[in-house]
């Protein structure tokens, strides 16, 4: 297959619908299989054609942000619970139109999920750190403002004091 502005708009969509691994894989293969050409060429084009980086570039962006968002929103409803509808569907073959079978029987089911404390917890301690944390604080007040501040002696002999505690035990 020749490089044309046509493949790059292609394989920019299939990237953005799909996503895409470099490193090889099942996804690598399908893409370089939708697009009709061989991994060497994918490699040679994604190196030295600037416009085709860019795009698959672009659309690798895009995919990893609608699936970002996807995820935060199922994540939100794990976490939230709740009432659920889904519908099953039976068919049956249409001798009139083949590529149009003929609904026999639709069922609508209601179905209760109990809210996922683990995806609450995820997604609080996430989107609202400073109110919900998932550690424990460790920052100390040495001194309030009404005390004064203690002179060199009275730190070396604070630290005489404690060393003296410290062996005792």
């Amino acid at each position: 297959m020749k490089y044309k502005n046509q493949i790059i708009q292609s394989a920019e969509e299939w990237v953005r619908k799909n996503g895409l691994m470099d490193y090889g894989g099942g996804q690598l293969k399908d893409f370089i299989k939708y697009l009709g050409i061989d991994d060497k060429t994918w490699r040679k084009w994604y190196a030295e054609k600037e416009e085709f980086r860019r795009a698959i570039d672009r659309a690798k962006e895009d995919y990893k942000r609608s699936l970002a968002i996807e995820l935060h929103q199922t994540l939100a409803q794990a976490a939230m619970g709740g009432e659920h509808e889904e519908t099953t569907t039976e068919y049956r073959p249409n001798s009139k139109e083949p590529d149009r079978p003929t609904i026999t029987k639709m069922v609508k089911k209601k179905t209760f999920t109990p809210p996922n404390v683990g995806a609450a917890i995820f997604l609080l301690t996430n989107l609202d750190p400073e109110h919900y944390q998932q550690r424990q604080r460790t920052d100390i007040a040495l001194k309030s403002g009404d005390e004064k501040e203690m002179t060199l002696e009275e730190i070396n002999a604070e630290i005489e004091r404690l060393s003296k505690l410290n062996t005792k035990e």
